[in-house]
């Protein structure tokens, strides 16, 4: 990953595949995220913490107040495109595990 310094005001500019939080709404390098799509068979959200699944995906930094913050705003749903009831457990779960 390679980082330009010749923006106007200073800022990193973060070579490579760039995606912009769910939760912060800041914008990092896909590597410092976790993708998370939506499962069709179970009606569920899930990570994607390898990035191969199919399909679009919700980008979250590693962050337990990011992720509160997509599920609070259910950023996830709408980033997802998706309509109706959807589980957020598989989230939930992360966002546990993250806080102990």
């Amino acid at each position: 990953m390679r980082v330009h310094r010749d923006q106007q005001d200073g800022s990193a500019e973060v070579a490579g595949p760039v995606r912009t939080c769910v939760g912060c709404r800041r914008r990092d390098s896909d590597s410092r995220l976790l993708r998370i799509v939506h499962d069709p068979q179970a009606a569920a959200l899930s990570p994607d913490p390898d990035r191969r699944a199919v399909g679009r995906g919700a980008w979250v930094h590693r962050d337990e107040r990011c992720i509160a913050t997509a599920l609070d705003r259910k950023a996830f749903i709408r980033a997802l495109r998706l309509a109706g009831n959807v589980s957020q457990d598989a989230i939930s779960e992360v966002l546990e595990t993250l806080s102990s």
